[in-house]
């Protein structure tokens, strides 16, 4: 036993892109996937990282463990 010190079960970290009319209009065009990222990023999009740091600060999961599954 661990004595309640550690984490049980699993936990996903997740980065979703919503295709706005402004992300639909640049996909369309062509547009490079930085500039899609770009504008996903103004349009408030949470990145996987971010989420995992998101969770740790909650105490779910670590800063190692969100490092180790989210390299980019």
């Amino acid at each position: 036993m661990c004595g309640d010190t550690g984490y049980q079960g699993r936990i996903g970290i997740f980065e979703v892109l919503i295709v706005s009319e402004k992300i639909a209009k640049l996909i369309v065009e062509s547009g490079s996937a930085r500039d899609i990222e770009k504008m996903a990023n103004s349009e408030g999009m949470i990145l996987m990282k971010q989420d995992g740091y998101l969770k740790s600060l909650e105490g779910i999961t670590t800063i190692e463990e969100v490092l180790r599954v989210a390299e980019m």
